[in-house]
């Protein structure tokens, strides 16, 4: 069924979850960095973010609604959704927690502590993201989702790779590098996605 999704619907999902990603990046940063607070890009970044995930969302919600009522009649959607929800505040709650143990029982120091959950963090997440992918395709399909599961080994390993070069690379450069892991994994899903379709018959 995905196949016959227009490109319009596929592009507009990937400019979508990029300017979501921008924006949510665009708004820690205008929040966050001290380069940016003590400037008036404290204004504008947060206006620009708002009107990036505005923009983004209005793109990805139709096409999301579309997805639901198109496979709302299969019992697995709702519970793969909840899965992924529940698997990623779990493993949040889990990093947040080895982090504060190392914080509280270690010499690493809060900035090493935070780098270090924010890393792995995002990486896990990044994962998380492309099997839920795979499994949103296998529903499309209407196949079993634990069949062939080495199918998303492939993609993991690029996911995996990728996160962790932008992810030094924002620590190298933490101006912009925020953004870079933010495009980055807008276009992991989107690789992701188009991979799956055409893999997954």
């Amino acid at each position: 069924m995905i196949k016959k999704v227009t490109l319009s619907k596929f592009w507009r999902l990937a400019l979508g979850l990029l300017l979501v990603g921008v924006g949510q990046r665009l708004l820690l940063t205008g929040v966050l960095s001290p380069w940016a607070t003590d400037t008036a890009l404290s204004i504008v970044l947060p206006l620009m973010s708002l009107a990036f995930c505005a923009v983004g969302l209005f793109l990805v919600i139709p096409i999301g609604v579309w997805f639901y009522k198109l496979h709302r009649s299969d019992k697995r959607l709702p519970k793969l959704i909840l899965a992924y929800l529940l698997t990623a505040v779990t493993v949040g709650f889990l990093i947040g927690g080895l982090g504060q143990l190392l914080y509280d029982h270690t010499s690493f120091s809060y900035s090493n502590v935070k780098t270090g959950i924010w890393v792995f963090s995002t990486i896990i997440q990044t994962d998380l993201k492309v099997i839920l992918i795979y499994s949103l395709v296998k529903i499309d399909r209407a196949l079993p989702i634990k069949e062939d599961w080495r199918q998303t080994t492939p993609p993991l390993l690029i996911a995996t790779g990728c996160t962790m070069v932008a992810l030094v690379l924002s620590l190298w450069l933490p101006t912009v590098g925020g953004v870079v892991v933010s495009v980055v994994d807008s276009l992991i899903l989107m690789a992701t996605l188009y991979y799956f379709i055409y893999r997954i018959h």
